[in-house]
């Protein structure tokens, strides 16, 4: 790690719930460079049930605070009327987002103020315990708790903070009300960290955020074995995500249903609220040819291995919404090309010479037509696929490149505030 060296800063990590539980997955891998560059670090995790941990490195203590106001909280949170930045988050829906103030906005407005008025508060406690000059705050995500650093940076211009942006937390059509609560606010922390250039883009345009305090910074996998293809009889497709809505795993099996001149096994990844409905689905509707597996989840470092050692033909993923899926950067570091929707930054690493980029609403018959299409291609076309893939990778999102920048960036935020 080049010009990254251990120095005396704490760094306190907000996340939604990692290290417990099994989500989160994509920090496993950045909180690998973080120890090497932090005296210490603090996760402060806002997961408060699980029972499961991932292993830390000895320099990670964890703290566990509820992240959701109570009833009664939110009741109070209609104090809010009395605060001028609700106002002026009123005037600015109104006049930058030309947006009507609906009940379900408000609703936002009053909850999300009054947790990261709250969240604010835990946060100072917290860092005071070991002591705030040399700290640096960063939200893994642009919610309440972004929210709430930003707070606690208007009332101690000593105080470093940081947010990253990713899907659902940067693009306003990817919530229930079509908006997202107080981006201006995000303005006043030392840096928003896009994982996309399109939510730099969306941050500028729509929130109007300062173009001189946004970044890119884009995630990013360890490498792994690039394998060529071979001729054989049957056809591996792969998928990752949690088995929810937004994950159209449905999709996935009315475009199969299509496909019946072809062998192909097919292997999801991943559980969620919809695992039996999608079962189910797959055991009335796939032909005879496709036969399927559901994983349920497993580890990270599970899937890399099936993956080295099956060698997938092709890797799909039919989101309605995302930032740049960590599940495609696995596929591509391990040389599997890709079908995705182009929805949020996906066109950022899927393309024409590694894959195929779908439209982001597509018909189960477009899914279909682009399994065959790879299909067919030659072992030599598919071998410039993987090489295309594997290289996107290398170029655009090599864990050790990316993140080093990342840190490098963070310590400089943080000796620039101290100093």
């Amino acid at each position: 790690m080049s010009n990254v060296v251990n120095n005396d800063k704490v760094l306190f990590l907000i996340t939604a719930s990692y290290p417990f539980g099994k989500t989160e997955t994509f920090i496993e891998t950045e909180i690998q460079y973080l120890p090497k560059a932090f005296r210490k670090i603090v996760i402060i995790s806002h997961d408060v049930h699980s029972n499961h941990k991932r292993e830390l490195t000895k320099n990670i203590e964890v703290i566990r605070i509820p992240y959701n106001l109570t009833n009664l909280g939110k009741l109070k949170s209609l104090i809010s009327l009395f605060d001028k930045k609700f106002w002026i988050e009123i005037q600015y829906i109104k006049k930058e987002y030309n947006k009507r103030i609906t009940f379900g906005i408000l609703k936002t407005m009053f909850i999300s103020l009054a947790n990261a008025k709250r969240l604010s508060r835990i946060y100072k406690n917290i860092i005071n315990i070991y002591g705030s000059k040399n700290a640096l705050l960063y939200s893994y995500w642009s919610n309440d708790s972004a929210l709430a650093l930003s707070l606690l940076k208007l009332k101690d211009q000593n105080i470093a903070c940081i947010s990253r942006v990713h899907g659902w937390d940067v693009f306003f059509e990817s919530s229930k009300y079509n908006y997202l609560p107080y981006r201006t606010l995000l303005n006043k922390s030392n840096g928003i960290y896009s994982i996309s250039q399109k939510g730099i883009d969306y941050a500028k345009n729509i929130w109007k955020i300062h173009s001189n305090n946004v970044f890119l910074s884009r995630l990013g996998v360890k490498g792994n074995k690039f394998k060529v293809s071979k001729e054989k009889l049957d056809f591996l497709m792969v998928s990752c995500s949690n088995i929810i809505e937004l994950k159209r795993v449905s999709l996935i099996i009315k475009a199969l249903s299509l496909i019946t001149k072809v062998n192909v096994k097919w292997v999801h990844f991943g559980d969620g609220d919809l695992m039996n409905m999608v079962k189910l689905e797959a055991k009335s509707f796939l032909p005879n040819n496709i036969t399927y597996e559901f994983t349920g989840r497993i580890s990270n470092k599970e899937v890399l291995t099936y993956y080295q050692n099956n060698n997938p033909d092709l890797f799909i993923n039919v989101s309605s919404s995302e930032g740049v899926p960590v599940s495609i950067m696995e596929a591509m570091s391990c040389g599997i090309p890709i079908i995705a929707t182009n929805v949020g930054g996906t066109s950022e690493i899927v393309n024409i010479d590694n894959g195929y980029l779908l439209s982001s609403n597509p018909r189960p018959m477009e899914v279909a037509s682009k399994i065959s299409e790879y299909y067919k291609l030659s072992i030599i076309e598919k071998n410039n696929k993987r090489e295309a893939a594997y290289n996107t990778w290398k170029e655009k999102f090599n864990a050790n490149k990316n993140y080093t920048k990342f840190i490098n960036d963070l310590l400089f935020i943080s000796q620039k505030i101290n100093n």
